[in-house]
């Protein structure tokens, strides 16, 4: 059972990671437009939401079906927030933040959730502090996964 959880994960380092960050980019970037649509048309967020469950459940199987990889935790919890901004009249707030968030993202290789995710118990080696908040979310971006930059000696 292991080796097959294994190599189900390499699916995902199969692809070569210029093609692999181009693709998820024009992923991204579609979401994106869909999500400046709905500023016009709200109907467009509930496309957004089939979409962004289509990229999670295409990267979660790229990683032999398992959560824990960090690519896969930042889709699911993207797909959460867009699912609860759209469907949850009063978290409508939400589709706004991810607008800018994603424009970050996109444009920056700044991406405030996976940030946010970092900070979680299960994805950081060190204790919880101000210093890791001001590394975490004031460090240089960066592309691929978010790590901050390790404390000062």
């Amino acid at each position: 059972m292991t080796m097959v959880f294994h190599e189900r994960y390499r699916l995902w380092e199969r692809i070569p990671p210029a093609v692999r960050s181009r693709g998820l980019w024009w992923l991204w970037f579609i979401t994106w437009l869909g999500l400046l649509a709905g500023l016009g048309d709200r109907t467009f967020w509930h496309y957004v939401v089939f979409f962004s469950a289509f990229h999670a459940l295409l990267v979660f199987s790229l990683f032999g079906w398992r959560i824990s990889p960090f690519p896969v935790q930042v889709r699911v919890a993207y797909f959460l927030w867009v699912a609860v901004g759209t469907f949850i009249p009063s978290m409508e707030i939400l589709m706004f933040i991810t607008i800018v968030g994603l424009a970050t993202n996109l444009f920056l290789e700044y991406c405030p959730l996976a940030r946010m995710l970092y900070l979680l118990p299960w994805n950081r080696d060190e204790s919880f502090s101000v210093d890791l908040l001001r590394r975490v979310f004031f460090s240089q971006p960066k592309p691929g996964k978010f790590s901050p930059p390790p404390p000062a000696a």
